[in-house]
């Protein structure tokens, strides 16, 4: 594990900044859930990806009734339109007959809906675009070898005002990627961690297969689980416009692969 010098580790940033799908996307995702002390709970999603000239967009929709064979259907799902990049933006709606609202405030960092642990900020990622920064060095995360920055939120941010002294990320220095990423709080105890637990290549490009949020106070944790892909499809914009915002295709006409 090789020290960067500052114009590596400023190249490796810079490259994880521009690192995203070449192609549309669509997941269909489990969210597990797992309590400290209680049963693993599950939910489902849906995950359309693409690409636009501010960065990675999606839009999702999560569906907050438990998977089980008790489970009513009875909840409207929570449809979310994310805006990744330099400036990003978070929409949120939980009728479809409602109108998608822009998150400004304190939100930003509640469960999307209560039982899991993301959060729009988990989602949004604005910390891999804060420009103070600083280069920690290389350290093994599972069986890669993460490249570790510590980034510092704006000043009078939302992420500040939430107490939120830095997040830590570790960046794959071979696929550009995130490997993790440690949200500390103001006394600099990590108080969340975001980890890549899984990879799976499928028509020819490498996607995220699992991904674990852990609350280090309570100790709980929410996976993100991709259980079916497809890459490839047409999209248009108006799909990820939250003002006049075009239903997504049916996944049912969706030639999925099962992973």
């Amino acid at each position: 594990m090789e020290r960067l010098n500052e114009e590596e580790a400023a190249q490796l940033l810079a490259s994880f900044r521009m690192q995203a799908l070449e192609e549309n996307f669509c997941f269909q995702f489990q969210l597990e859930h797992k309590p400290r002390r209680g049963r693993t709970v599950r939910y489902k999603g849906i995950m359309y990806g693409s690409r636009n000239e501010k960065g990675p967009i999606s839009r999702l929709k999560l569906y907050p009734d438990k998977i089980s064979e008790e489970s009513s259907g009875s909840l409207s799902p929570v449809e979310m339109i994310v805006q990744n990049g330099p400036v990003p933006k978070v929409w949120i709606r939980r009728q479809s007959t409602e109108a998608f609202t822009l998150i400004k405030d304190g939100s930003m960092f509640e469960p999307i809906f209560e039982g899991v642990l993301y959060s729009p900020f988990d989602l949004q990622m604005p910390f891999i675009f804060w420009d103070d920064h600083t280069y920690e060095g290389p350290s093994r995360v599972l069986s890669r070898i993460g490249h570790k920055f510590l980034m510092f939120p704006p000043e009078d941010s939302l992420a500040e005002r939430e107490g939120i002294n830095a997040v830590r990320v570790s960046v794959d220095d071979t696929y550009y990627a995130l490997l993790r990423a440690e949200v500390l709080q103001d006394d600099k105890k990590v108080r969340s961690r975001f980890t890549v637990r899984g990879i799976k290549k499928i028509q020819g490009l490498y996607i995220v297969k699992q991904v674990e949020l852990k609350n280090l106070i309570t100790k709980d944790t929410t996976d993100f689980k991709v259980k079916a892909a497809c890459l490839g499809l047409q999209y248009t914009a108006a799909m990820f416009d939250p003002e006049k915002p075009e239903e997504p295709p049916e996944t049912s006409t969706i030639p999925f692969e099962i992973l």
